[in-house]
C-alpha cells in the first residue's frame, strides 16, 4: 500500500501540472513585459487596454467598457481615476441618464 501524498508534495505536483497555474503565470509574465513597453508613456498595460476600450465614435458607458473588458464597473471606475488625473481621459455625466458616467 502506498503512502498518501504529503500536502507539500501535492502542492509541487499541482505546481508542475496544473494548466490554470501555468496560464496565470504566463499572463503575469506577459503583463510585466507589456508594462515595461508602456513605461516610457507613463501607463501600464491595463491602462492601455482600458483606454482602448474607451476608443469609440461615441463615449461608452462605464458598464459597456466593463462588459468589454470582463471587469466590474467599480473596478473600471477606480482604474479610470488615475487616467483622469493624468489628463488622459475625461469622465462626464451621461446626458441620457444623469446617474451614469461616460
Amino acid at each position: 500500500m502506498s503512502n498518501p501524498p504529503t500536502a507539500f508534495s501535492q502542492t509541487l505536483h499541482i505546481r508542475d501540472h496544473c494548466l490554470c497555474l501555468h496560464a496565470q503565470r504566463a499572463a503575469r509574465a506577459l503583463s510585466r513585459r507589456f508594462d515595461e513597453a508602456f513605461r516610457p508613456y507613463g501607463i501600464t498595460s491595463g491602462q492601455f487596454s482600458l483606454m482602448n476600450g474607451l476608443n469609440r465614435p461615441e463615449p461608452p458607458t462605464i458598464g459597456a467598457v466593463a462588459e468589454l473588458l470582463a471587469m466590474d464597473r467599480s473596478t473600471v471606475t477606480a482604474n479610470l481615476k488615475p487616467l483622469e488625473r493624468a489628463g488622459l481621459v475625461t469622465i462626464a455625466v451621461d446626458e441620457k441618464d444623469r446617474r451614469g458616467r461616460r
